[in-house]
């Protein structure tokens, strides 16, 4: 097995800059990636978030006001046919594990699931979660696409949303376009940057009326706990069934907006598509 002769943290540091210089070119904003300490990433699941203005999905205060998550991954390459998923591929291939290694009572080394559960439950209200991974070994190269800006197009990205099945290993090649997710195999898209960016803008291009019943959707998974909110919320639910016309619509837009601002103290955006 050979293994990258770089740290997680340094692909992390490289694709989190990655990030902020894309956004940067295509939108004229700089964004901030939050990086939590080892004890907070061990209560939130993920290594980096960001929070990104235009998106439908609300920042969520619990998660460092962000809403879009990514946990990095080091993956390393096997090359021998005794390889435990050789069969699978019949070539040389990537994996990275999902869980984290930790000692039982019994002093033996057991599966922690901890930080799948906690990104599988940003996925599952359909945040935008990731993980991250090294499609090199070496830090040159990886110095090189960062500097050409290439790296994001290179960093496989796999959707937790996509994850149905609960599995211990992820395998790839460097010239496959999806994963193969393990013991039972799964399989599932591998992502670059185009196509995290071309899902992010799909998102952006959602009418008005069906952006805002996402929005309320999500803001109402949220209230479960706040009263305050459930009574400003109740308020939305009668405008967003009194009809679907032009001015209604723009009726709940405005409410959301004022609920954002007053609850989350956020502003909130929306660019216009069609319909």
């Amino acid at each position: 097995m050979l293994e990258p002769n770089f740290s997680e943290s340094q692909l992390q540091q490289a694709v989190n800059s990655a990030f902020i210089r894309l956004i940067f070119e295509e939108r004229g904003e700089w964004v901030f990636a939050n990086v939590p300490s080892l004890f907070d990433e061990f209560v939130l699941g993920w290594d980096s978030a960001f929070y990104f203005p235009w998106l439908p999905h609300p920042a969520l205060e619990e998660h460092e006001g962000c809403n879009f998550f990514i946990q990095y991954k080091l993956s390393c390459e096997l090359t021998t046919r005794g390889a435990g998923q050789w069969n699978d591929w019949k070539e040389p291939y990537l994996r990275f594990k999902i869980p984290h290694s930790t000692k039982g009572p019994d002093n033996r080394h057991q599966d922690d699931y901890h930080q799948w559960e906690r990104l599988k439950e940003l996925a599952n209200k359909n945040y935008p979660t990731f993980y991250a991974t090294n499609s090199t070994l070496k830090k040159e190269n990886l110095k090189e696409i960062s500097k050409d800006g290439s790296l994001l197009c290179k960093t496989p990205f796999l959707d937790v949303r996509d994850i149905t099945q609960l599995h211990k290993y992820v395998t790839f090649t460097e010239t496959s376009d999806f994963f193969l997710l393990h013991s039972e195999i799964e399989k599932s898209p591998r992502l670059g940057n185009d196509f995290i960016f071309e899902r992010l803008r799909e998102t952006r291009k959602a009418s008005m009326s069906e952006s805002n019943r996402l929005l309320y959707e999500s803001l109402k998974e949220l209230a479960v706990n706040d009263e305050s909110w459930q009574v400003d919320l109740r308020q939305i639910s009668d405008s967003l069934s009194s009809g679907s016309d032009v001015g209604k619509v723009w009726l709940v837009r405005s409410l959301l907006s004022g609920f954002i601002g007053r609850h989350i103290g956020a502003q909130m955006f929306w660019y216009p598509g069609r319909g």
